[in-house]
């Protein structure tokens, strides 16, 4: 059993299922990808991925449609969007299976804590990805930098589990690591995604912009600044100058439109429940409050409900 090729299923082949999919069936695992709007299209012209490791074209390859019968997989890798969450676990209940490892791929907090709860026989890990990936058409994903998956347990179930999902990510070329502290691993997420995805939207830019500009950087450091707090707050501090360390990273990053942007740019609904709403109320339960956190919170609800025409 140690020495089985793992099999996947991928729920949702977008930017980041898309290419993670990808390494896994060149890695060779089995793959299973559920797609929505584009499964006609994935199912005739297969999947493509333009990336720096090299442009892939897999045809044909294993696509469903979320209502078809799909073969139960090892794994289950979550790539969806948090704004998608209110169907989840209906989603999820025909694919999970008494020992089934759901990997949740999704940015923001606390997500693990309701998988778990809503399947306590299957086994919950977070691979907590830094990836600059874009979904440039049906079936064509463009990667354009990193990849690294950090993979953290929910409980100790998930530790046996772990070494054999970096072999199977490994094997397809994918930088991986192990994270003892889920809780940290999530905050430590979060120190990006907070304030790189908030600002692209409220200031227009992309990361390069952010990064170049004193003020807009200068932001950038504040929420990050008050993220931290938030991580210390909640029992796991950050280690000493790991924010300037990912600030270095960003800089040196290929200009990139974060997840957010895109979104917004696509007039779809914005992660702003699971990335912000849920810090701050973890934060609140014990008192604190990161009042610029809060103020961008605000800023791109408002902003959210006026570009899809006031549907909150």
């Amino acid at each position: 059993m140690a020495n089985k090729t793992l099999s996947f299923t991928i729920l949702g082949t977008g930017a980041l299922g898309g290419f993670y999919g990808s390494r896994l069936l060149l890695g060779g695992s089995q793959v299973r990808f559920i797609a929505h709007s584009d499964v006609e299209h994935i199912r005739s012209e297969g999947l493509r991925v333009d990336s720096p490791l090299g442009d892939q074209h897999h045809v044909p390859v294993e696509v469903y449609a979320a209502s078809d019968a799909i073969p139960p997989s090892d794994v289950v890798c979550v790539a969806l969007k948090t704004t998608q969450n209110h169907q989840l676990v209906e989603l999820l209940r025909p694919l999970v299976h008494a020992g089934t490892v759901i990997l949740n791929f999704q940015n923001g907090l606390t997500m693990e804590d309701e998988l778990a709860e809503a399947f306590p026989d299957a086994c919950v890990i977070a691979g907590l990805c830094f990836l600059c990936s874009n979904k440039v058409g049906p079936g064509h994903i463009a990667h354009l930098d990193y990849g690294l998956v950090s993979f953290a347990p929910h409980d100790e179930r998930g530790q046996g589990w772990i070494p054999r999902l970096m072999d199977a990510f490994s094997a397809g070329g994918v930088k991986v690591e192990s994270l003892p502290s889920l809780l940290k691993a999530r905050w430590r997420k979060l120190a990006w995604n907070i304030p790189f995805n908030g600002l692209s939207v409220l200031l227009d830019v992309n990361t390069d912009v952010i990064m170049a500009d004193p003020d807009a950087r200068a932001l950038a450091e504040q929420l990050m600044a008050e993220v931290a707090i938030g991580a210390e707050t909640c029992g796991v501090p950050f280690d000493e100058g790991f924010t300037a360390k990912l600030l270095k990273v960003t800089e040196a990053m290929t200009p990139y439109a974060p997840s957010m942007r895109l979104d917004y740019l696509a007039k779809r609904a914005l992660e702003i429940e699971f990335m912000y709403a849920r810090p701050l109320r973890e934060v609140a339960k014990r008192g604190v409050r990161l009042p610029a956190v809060e103020a961008i919170a605000r800023q791109l609800r408002f902003m959210d409900r006026r570009n899809r025409g006031g549907d909150g």
